[in-house]
């Protein structure tokens, strides 16, 4: 299969999407976090206001020290962004039913499949990364794939297929 895929439409392939999703709830966890421990100093100006200044400082280092953390993993998806959106032309072009579920045990429960494709004369069984969750604030639920046939395009260098869109 020929991979003819516009920039527009690798914006909008699940991969892209996914990580997107994953960029954006990281970004409002830190945001919750930030403004839920703001609740500490608070109540040290009401308690007393000579110790508004100590804690003010510990709550600046836990944001930053959470922006740290979650921001770097925000990055990560960032980059592999950039990357998936400059690299994509690379990619073999595969069509592919999503019918090997596996869980992933890294990525809180989420599902991603194993999929089978013919690269040159060479069968190879691929993974996808854990697009799929029945968690509240999943973008695609595995119901709406399970079974489906989808084309995406296969990373050698990452060994790994990314979901652009389910076929009709």
């Amino acid at each position: 299969m020929k991979n003819d895929f516009t920039e527009n439409e690798i914006k909008q392939s699940v991969e892209y999407q996914w990580r997107n999703n994953q960029i954006k709830i990281l970004l409002g966890i830190w945001l919750f976090i930030s403004i839920a421990i703001f609740i500490v100093p608070l109540l040290g100006i009401i308690m007393e206001l000579e110790i508004i200044g100590v804690t003010l400082l510990i709550w600046l280092f836990f944001v930053i020290m959470f922006g740290v953390i979650l921001g770097g993993f925000s990055l990560s998806y960032y980059f592999k962004n950039k990357y998936f959106v400059k690299n994509y032309m690379n990619f073999s072009c595969h069509e592919v039913v999503l019918d090997k579920v596996v869980t992933s045990l890294m990525s809180r429960g989420s599902i991603y499949y194993k999929v089978t494709i013919i690269d040159g004369n060479i069968k190879k069984e691929i993974d996808t990364n854990p697009y799929f969750s029945n968690y509240l604030f999943a973008k695609f639920l595995p119901g709406d794939y399970n079974n489906k046939k989808v084309v995406g395009l296969y990373d050698k260098n990452e060994n790994k297929f990314y979901i652009i869109k389910k076929v009709n």
